[in-house]
C-alpha cells in the first residue's frame, strides 16, 4: 500500500497554530500588564485589560483548532498505515490531501473510502441516529473537557466527507458512470474504546476490524477501478 503525506498542509497549520498561540501569549501579556501598573485603573484602561484578554482567548482557540487537526499528537496516519500494512500495492493512503477533503482517504480496487478517525476512550455508543460517550468520570471528565478533543458527531463528518470527494472528482472530470462507488466507514484507534452500534448507515470499527471494513464494501466486490483509474482517482484527489 501506498501512503501519500502532505507534508506542506501538515506543516504550514502547524506554524499557524505556532503563531496563533505565541500571538495569544502576547496579548494576555499586554492585558496583564494594563492590570498590574494601574491598580486604579480607569474605564478605559479596564477595558482594555478584558478587550486583551478576550482576543488573547480567540487567538489560543485558533491554535488549538489547527493543532488537534494537524498536530504531532492528533494526526493517526502512521497507526492507519501500519493497521492496513496488508493491503496490496493498489491501494493508496491519503493523508490531508486538502484542506477541502477529508483528512483521511484509502484510494483502492473497490473505489474510494472515506476514513473518518476518533482516538476517544470509553463506553461508545450509536443508536437511533445518536452518538454518545461516556468519558468517565472525576478528573478523566475533566481533563476531556478542556483541552481534549472534541467527540463531535462521526457520521455528519463522514457524509460530509462523502461529498467533498464526490464534488473533487466531479470537478476533475471524473462523474457519472466513471465515478467510482465513494464509501466510507469510522475507525476508533484508542484500544480502550467500548463500541456499542446499533443501526449505522456506515460502518464503525476499531482497528482490529479495519482493514476488512475497507476491503469489503460494495465497491470493492464490484472491482470498480483498475490500477490506471485509481491512480486517475489519487491524483484528482491530490488536486
Amino acid at each position: 500500500m501506498h501512503v501519500v503525506v502532505n507534508e506542506k498542509l501538515i506543516s504550514t497549520r502547524v506554524k499557524i497554530a505556532s503563531a496563533a498561540h505565541l500571538a495569544a501569549l502576547a496579548v494576555f501579556a499586554v492585558g496583564l500588564f494594563i492590570s498590574w501598573s494601574n491598580p486604579e485603573p480607569t474605564y478605559e484602561q479596564m477595558a482594555g485589560a478584558y478587550a486583551a484578554i478576550i482576543v488573547g482567548l480567540v487567538l489560543y482557540n485558533v491554535g488549538q483548532f489547527f493543532l488537534r487537526r494537524f498536530g504531532p499528537r492528533s494526526r493517526v496516519e502512521a497507526v492507519l498505515s501500519k493497521t492496513l500494512k496488508g493491503l496490496d500495492r493498489r491501494y493508496t493512503l491519503l493523508a490531508f490531501p486538502s484542506t477541502k477533503l477529508p483528512d483521511y482517504i484509502l484510494v483502492g480496487p473497490g473505489g474510494v473510502q472515506v476514513v473518518v478517525a476518533r482516538a476517544h476512550d470509553g463506553a461508545i455508543s450509536y443508536r437511533g441516529g445518536h452518538w454518545s460517550r461516556d468519558a468517565g468520570s472525576g478528573l478523566k471528565r475533566l481533563s476531556g473537557l478542556f483541552g481534549g478533543t472534541p467527540f463531535g458527531d462521526p457520521t455528519k463528518d463522514l457524509e460530509k466527507g462523502v461529498t467533498r470527494v464526490r464534488e473533487k472528482l466531479d470537478k476533475a472530470g471524473i462523474s457519472g458512470a466513471k465515478q467510482p462507488p465513494v464509501e466510507g466507514v469510522v475507525v476508533f484507534t484508542n484500544p480502550a474504546a467500548r463500541l456499542r452500534i446499533d443501526g449505522s448507515s456506515y460502518p464503525v470499527t476499531g482497528l482490529k476490524g479495519l482493514r476488512n471494513s475497507v476491503r469489503g464494501g460494495k465497491g470493492a466486490r464490484e472491482r470498480a477501478l483498475d490500477e490506471r483509474s485509481a491512480e486517475r482517482v489519487v491524483q484528482a484527489l491530490r488536486g
